[in-house]
């Protein structure tokens, strides 16, 4: 889809429970719906489309219709339409598949939730004695260090039951943590 600016018409996208729809104004070179079979790809600005390209900052012309079909039919099993005039327009059929919600279910966050306390308490319990960062990643099984800090340290940091050895300098390399009294 492109957006000509010559238009005062706002460009909308609509995502509904079966479709979505997208909609924008064209400097139209035909009416009705665009047949990927016999569809011509039609450049507005060749020579700026050209220097786009080569630097890698645009596909080939015509790759995004190609693109919304395959990836139509993978997803919803759909046939995408193209309908050009006045207004260029877009609609994507969805099914129920497609627009299934992702991630866990509640009984796996509140499972995750339990783990997460469990690991925290753990954590508390081995800062008793003033521990490294590394220290306390080995003691609970964690490698990532980025991961164990954020799930872990920085809010056991924020509720103040745990707190840094060295408070003026959190990155120091000789921190360590222990658990607030």
């Amino acid at each position: 889809m492109t957006i000509t600016l010559s238009s005062g018409y706002v460009a909308k996208m609509v995502i509904e429970i079966d479709r979505i729809f997208a909609e924008n104004s064209n400097r139209t070179h035909g009416f009705g719906n665009i047949i990927l079979t016999t569809f011509e790809p039609f450049t507005k600005n060749p020579a700026i489309s050209k220097v786009f390209r080569e630097i890698g900052l645009a596909d080939e012309v015509g790759s995004g219709m190609r693109n919304t079909y395959k990836f139509t039919k993978l997803y919803s099993g759909g046939v995408p339409q193209f309908i050009e005039g006045d207004t260029f327009k877009t609609v994507i059929p969805l099914n129920e598949t497609a627009t299934l919600k992702a991630g866990p279910k509640s009984r796996d966050q509140v499972s995750d939730q339990v783990e997460n306390d469990t690991i925290a308490m753990k954590i508390l319990e081995f800062c008793k004695t003033a521990r490294t960062k590394k220290e306390i990643s080995e003691y609970i099984g964690y490698k990532n260090l980025t991961y164990m800090t954020r799930t872990y340290l920085k809010p056991l940091l924020e509720s103040k039951k745990l707190k840094y050895t060295i408070p003026e300098k959190p990155k120091s390399r000789l921190q360590k943590y222990i658990t607030k009294q």
